[in-house]
């Protein structure tokens, strides 16, 4: 495992830049990322001529009553290994429902931001096992082809390069080597807990495995495979289709041609129901797109006689004339967010914010945008669209409006922005 594990890792940082070698490691303390921490410093000292940079991040959720007894004690072990390493203590109001959802949710955000923060890449210690249950789970809720290619090796999120170094390996590899090198690990009980969704399944895939499909792992893995190549083909005639047909507002709203979306409806569901995610995900700010048959649904509504205007995923959907347009709807927006001067944030899902000056975010519900031209594609949709867009108060008093610009993408509006005081840059990359 261990050769393997430094080719692999070899060569991803031969595809880095030697500036871009620094990484965040995200560590839980349990097994596979203790195995990960541990298979890193042998990697770090027989590989000293790549420079390469790793910074261990604890997330203590607070969940348990020992927590942060155990996250100091990762900490200790992370720092016995000459790696310098932070706790971070999640202090906000937990749900009183699906709490591992949450925690995976919070756990991943904070571990971004610091990334983000500090310019780094984000390791995480997921692996074989975890690629099938999650594929399985959400094949089980209708996903769509996005979600049924699982988690991967690497991947951008909200501008961070997310990798997995342990995704080839199986648990029973990185249980052997724990085992082999007397790495040291602590154990979270709920992880045998079946009030767990993810427990249960990896109880069922067991069971499912034993009884009459002993290649079920195996399957998955295929399947994940499959859709992986189905949506390569998807996504070269979807870059030409959005060219000609998908206008994007740097303030976060779509344009998309009526007839023509309904066109390939007819001829293609699966086409569809992807474009119309990638829309949703990125006017609403979502990690994921909407389930299959919700969309499914909403595409049927659309197109009967009756429709004028609905809503999916926190974005209000239009029909204006001959085109479709979709805004964010002006709810579950927090604009109360204080801001400290050059320091990168991540604005409702949708924006990356910088600004050279501290204050807080207000919203733009009672203040003014520059008038409106008349040959704005986006004129009729200018009230959704600015109602959801933060104003800045400095902590001088003065009242400051955002500088727009675009990550990737076909948009009207062309700016230069460089040297702005209060910028919001759309998360793009579903049309890049």
């Amino acid at each position: 495992m261990i050769e393997n594990f430094n080719d692999n890792f070899r060569e991803l940082c031969l595809n880095l830049k030697i500036d871009e070698r620094k990484f965040i490691l995200g560590l839980s303390g349990g097994i596979d990322s203790m195995a990960l921490l541990s298979l890193l410093k042998r990697f770090i000292v027989s590989n000293k001529s790549l420079k390469i940079e790793v910074f261990p991040v604890i997330i203590d959720h607070d969940l348990r009553s020992n927590s942060s007894n155990e996250a100091k004690a990762v900490q200790d072990i992370a720092i016995s290994h000459g790696f310098k390493t932070i706790i971070k203590k999640i202090i906000i109001k937990k749900p009183s429902g699906n709490i591992q959802n949450w925690a995976r949710k919070e756990r991943r955000r904070i571990l971004c931001d610091v990334a983000f923060e500090f310019s780094a890449n984000l390791i995480l210690g997921h692996h074989i096992d975890d690629l099938v249950e999650t594929i399985f789970m959400r094949s089980v809720k209708g996903s769509g082809i996005e979600g049924l290619i699982g988690m991967q090796d690497r991947m951008i999120w909200n501008d961070t390069l997310i990798l997995r170094p342990l995704i080839f390996f199986k648990k029973r590899q990185i249980i052997d080597y724990v085992n082999s090198n007397n790495v040291i690990f602590f154990e979270d009980q709920s992880n045998f807990s079946l009030k767990f969704e993810r427990t249960r399944v990896r109880e069922t895939l067991k069971k499912i495995s034993v009884s009459n499909w002993p290649t079920i792992s195996n399957d998955i893995i295929k399947f994940s495979l499959l859709n992986k190549q189905l949506l390569l083909k998807i996504n070269e005639i979807f870059s030409k289709w959005v060219q000609n047909n998908i206008l994007i507002d740097n303030r976060g709203a779509i344009r998309v041609d009526f007839k023509n979306l309904q066109n390939i409806f007819e001829k293609s569901n699966l086409f569809t129901i992807s474009i119309f995610g990638r829309i949703i995900k990125t006017v609403g700010g979502n990690e994921y797109a909407p389930k299959r048959e919700k969309t499914l649904n909403c595409l049927k509504h659309i197109y009967s006689p009756v429709f004028k205007n609905t809503n999916l995923g926190n974005v209000k959907i239009s029909l204006k004339k001959s085109y479709l347009f979709f805004t964010r709807e002006n709810r579950n927006i927090n604009f109360d967010i204080e801001i400290i001067k050059n320091k990168k944030y991540i604005f409702d899902g949708r924006f990356f914010l910088t600004s050279k000056y501290s204050g807080n975010l207000i919203s733009s519900e009672f203040h003014n945008f520059e008038g409106v031209k008349n040959n704005n594609p986006f004129a009729e949709c200018e009230d959704d669209i600015n109602n959801t867009i933060p104003f800045m108060s400095t902590l001088e008093g003065a009242t400051i409006k955002p500088y727009f610009n675009i990550c990737g993408g076909k948009s009207h509006i062309k700016t230069n922005s460089e040297g702005k005081p209060y910028e919001l840059t759309l998360i793009n990359t579903a049309f890049m």
